[in-house]
């Protein structure tokens, strides 16, 4: 979901301060609930800012750009290592499946034993 534009934040706050209304009114007033108008108003009264907070980005990657580029370089020497010859080798400490993961999003995939740039596989 989208945070309220800060034009309308600034628009809460200056109906509550300015005109001196309440919370209930301002919420009829910009047909917003009236708990996102309490967490604008909140806001503004705890930092002095309209500004939302930063959304949350999701978990970090455990590989760094680093470790992806000596695992593609691997892979591209030797691609008939197992996953388990492979996560030894990189010495990043995560589970088989996240390293599968890992593998697939640089664009590999695994035909006959072989790791292989899914864009250089031959179409069937």
């Amino acid at each position: 979901m989208r945070p309220t534009p800060i034009e309308l934040r600034m628009r809460v706050v200056a109906a509550r301060t300015q005109d001196g209304q309440s919370m209930g009114q301002i919420a009829e007033r910009f047909k917003m609930p009236k708990g996102t108008v309490q967490n604008i108003l909140e806001r503004y009264r705890d930092s002095g800012s309209v500004q939302p907070k930063p959304q949350n980005a999701g978990r970090k990657s455990a590989f760094s750009p680093k470790d992806l580029r000596r695992l593609e370089t691997d892979l591209l020497s030797n691609p008939d290592a197992t996953l388990e010859e492979l996560r030894a080798r990189s010495r990043v400490k995560v589970s088989i499946v996240a390293f599968h993961k890992t593998i697939k999003k640089l664009g590999f995939t695994r035909k006959k034993n072989r790791y292989w740039l899914s864009n250089n596989a031959a179409k069937t």
